[in-house]
């Protein structure tokens, strides 16, 4: 015991995190119980907690306050305590990341570790859809959609790896040939809403990143002729491309109806909404529009969210959830911009790469609902504090 370090075991647990949060959420929790059990091991041994950091720790309690308010006045208490709860531990990758990566080799053991769970996720979902005949890819996670939403962190991350130098010139050439696997399954997940997103997110890189405009430029040009491409070749692609704008297509009227459903639980219930997870007990009971054909007797039990966050929270959570929601983001949005304004020397540098991975998520999230997703944000919160520690790693290597 006298040797055993609380730190090297920490870093360990977020190596673990990385390497299985993409992969399975049972072991990915598995490996969250382990960091809770060594940080109160440390809090004992060293009678205080490991330094955490302390701004983030205020807006991540206020957040849950505000939540704890929500549950409170919920419809039902004990269904949204509950769901609080697990809203809670998914902070938990974010500050273990930022506290327990100190050094440059411990920031390459987790970024490779990521490099692994992603590679082995998207030749998962290439198998599904080529050799297994599935009609939409989605790899080890739970669902086509969570896929996208995996396809949208993963890509930027995995550019940001392929141009650092700390790194072995083998990992960097793996990182870009598996970035261009995931966009290859974010098109075979046949998510209509991460497709528009990575649209956007590339006119985000193009305001922000101003001197590599011109090479990006080429690349996406070349992304998106092999997108059309692929999609004339492909009946299913071309199909799913057309019912984008389709005003008679099922799911985006159903949406629409959802929409205008969480409009109407918010005009009732405006403070604090109807409660964690309660979306789709005042819906498909009492708030589900007369036009809907998807109704709980055709769906399995109904639709369990509006098919959007702002939305979502809005019904949820009220006027209370839905500011404690926007300010939780904005925060982040704010304190990425600020690392990506330190890291103007850098090419694609952590701050703009974990910028473009909430706008990812955010945009995607106007036509579902993705960030109350257990295996969506844990990896989000991982991804977010692995970039917010690289940022005193890479200055000193620079230095």
């Amino acid at each position: 015991m006298k040797n055993f370090s609380v730190d090297k075991a920490m870093y360990i647990v977020v190596v673990l995190l990385a390497f299985t949060t993409p992969l399975s959420t049972a072991a990915a929790s598995i490996s969250v119980g382990l960091g809770v059990a060594f940080v109160l091991f440390y809090r004992w041994r060293m009678k205080v907690f490991p330094p955490f950091d302390v701004n983030v720790l205020e807006v991540v309690a206020v957040y849950l306050v505000c939540q704890f308010f929500v549950a409170a006045m919920s419809w039902d208490p004990k269904i949204s305590f509950r769901e609080l709860f697990g809203e809670f531990h998914r902070f938990f990758p974010l500050i273990f990341a930022m506290t327990f990566i100190k050094k440059r080799e411990q920031l390459c053991g987790v970024l490779i570790a990521s490099l692994a769970a992603f590679l082995i996720n998207d030749v998962t979902g290439v198998v599904q859809y080529f050799f297994l005949d599935e009609t939409r890819a989605f790899g080890l996670n739970h669902t086509p959609t969570f896929y996208g939403s995996f396809m949208l962190m993963q890509m930027p991350f995995l550019i940001f790896m392929s141009q650092l130098k700390i790194l072995p010139r083998a990992v960097r050439g793996l990182s870009i040939f598996t970035a261009g696997l995931s966009l290859i399954c974010l098109v075979l997940s046949m998510t209509r809403g991460a497709w528009l997103a990575l649209l956007c997110v590339a006119v985000i890189f193009f305001v922000l990143e101003k001197n590599y405009r011109l090479i990006a430029a080429k690349i996406f040009a070349g992304v998106a002729i092999a997108f059309l491409v692929v999609a004339m070749l492909s009946p299913q692609i071309h199909e799913r491309l057309e019912t984008m704008v389709s005003t008679k297509f099922q799911s985006n009227t159903e949406r629409v109806l959802m929409w205008q459903s969480a409009l109407e639980i918010f005009a009732d219930y405006p403070i604090t909404g109807v409660g964690q997870k309660m979306f789709a007990k005042a819906y498909n009971e009492q708030y589900i529009s007369p036009e809907a054909i998807e109704r709980p007797e055709v769906t399995e039990g109904g639709h369990t969210h509006p098919h959007n966050n702002l939305l979502n929270e809005a019904a949820e959570g009220g006027t209370v959830g839905l500011a404690a929601f926007i300010g939780l983001y904005a925060y982040f949005f704010w304190k990425f911009f600020q690392q990506f304004k330190h890291e103007k020397n850098l090419a694609f540098s952590a701050g703009l790469t974990a910028i473009l991975i909430l706008a990812g998520l955010q945009l995607e999230g106007l036509t579902d609902t993705n960030m109350t997703q257990v295996p969506i944000m844990r990896e989000f919160w991982l991804l977010a504090g692995t970039l917010m520690a690289a940022e005193n790693i890479l200055r000193k290597s620079d230095s």
